[in-house]
């Protein structure tokens, strides 16, 4: 179930990965939601910085459980991506959070955590703005980035026109993603999501493209991978070749589906782009591939 976060609600502030350089990252994308007419509360760790890493994973994990576990807390905000929301997934607990179900908020390596506490609770997620990516210094948030998140979190979220057919077809599965790499990263771990009756949102951002290549094997190759029921690959974007005779991403894509026989699409309006839209990770969607369509169809809670 997808639950919406109104106007007026609390909303807890995290950082799960990589630390802020200031707290100035931060603060245009702070005062945005509060103009939005969100109650922002911070972590106590939103702003440590030790090896790289917004505090210890017990720390992190810390301000994500104090979050779940407090009623008034609608929403969980990571305030920056990088590297490092693995490490926390050990130290969460998964029996309240499953007892407390509330989106976790970003994109990026924010991935880790979203994918991997839906593995373990089915808690529905939405791979929305990142308050740094977003916000940063002096930047603003791309006004089609602010109507699709803001309608998510209203719960009216509208169906999802873009990119390009790859194989057609109709399909109807639970939405898991988007980042390649990390998703990947968390194979073979109690965290990787079971495959079975997924809709796939893949996306990825200064790669190589043979690991793209090796990524999307290495998925292809797990165990329950005959149970996705379509793909969707979102904006690679900085995708270099390693090589002269190297595959670019879209051959990759295109030699990647030929051999499936699900529905495709390529080039979709996410991923690590100023403009793209906000989805719910771990809900029900269709995707209708010949017309490039997602819609959500989860239920939606009624706020209270």
């Amino acid at each position: 179930m997808i639950y919406p976060v109104p106007r007026g609600s609390k909303v807890g502030i995290v950082t799960p990965s990589s630390s802020l350089a200031s707290p100035e990252d931060i603060r245009d994308g702070l005062r945005w939601l509060e103009n939005c007419g969100y109650r922002v509360v911070l972590g106590q760790y939103v702003y440590d910085n030790i090896d790289h890493f917004a505090g210890t994973p017990a720390e992190r994990a810390e301000d994500i459980m104090r979050f779940f576990a407090d009623s008034e807390i609608r929403a969980i905000f990571a305030a920056t991506g990088g590297y490092g929301a693995q490490y926390v997934l050990p130290l969460l607990d998964y029996d309240l959070i499953g007892k407390n179900p509330k989106p976790i908020i970003g994109f990026s390596d924010t991935t880790a955590l979203q994918v991997g506490v839906f593995a373990r609770t089915g808690n529905i997620s939405y791979a929305g703005p990142l308050l740094k990516y977003d916000f940063g210094r002096g930047a603003n948030i791309h006004p089609y980035t602010a109507e699709s998140f803001l309608k998510m979190m209203d719960g009216t979220p509208a169906p999802i026109t873009g990119g390009a057919t790859v194989n057609p077809g109709v399909a109807e599965g639970r939405l898991i993603g988007t980042n390649l790499c990390v998703l990947q990263l968390l194979a073979g771990t109690p965290f990787y999501p079971s495959l079975k009756d997924t809709i796939l949102l893949l996306e990825d951002v200064d790669e190589k493209s043979y690991r793209i290549e090796r990524m999307l094997l290495q998925l292809r190759q797990q165990p329950d991978f005959a149970g996705v029921r379509g793909i969707v690959f979102g904006q690679f974007t900085d995708i270099g070749l390693n090589h002269p005779d190297d595959k670019d991403v879209n051959r990759i894509i295109d030699d990647f589906a030929a051999g499936l026989k699900i529905p495709v699409i390529k080039n979709f309006p996410f991923g690590h782009v100023r403009a793209r839209q906000t989805v719910p990770v771990g809900a029900v969607v269709e995707l209708d591939a010949e017309h490039c369509l997602l819609k959500v169809k989860d239920k939606i809670k009624q706020s209270v």
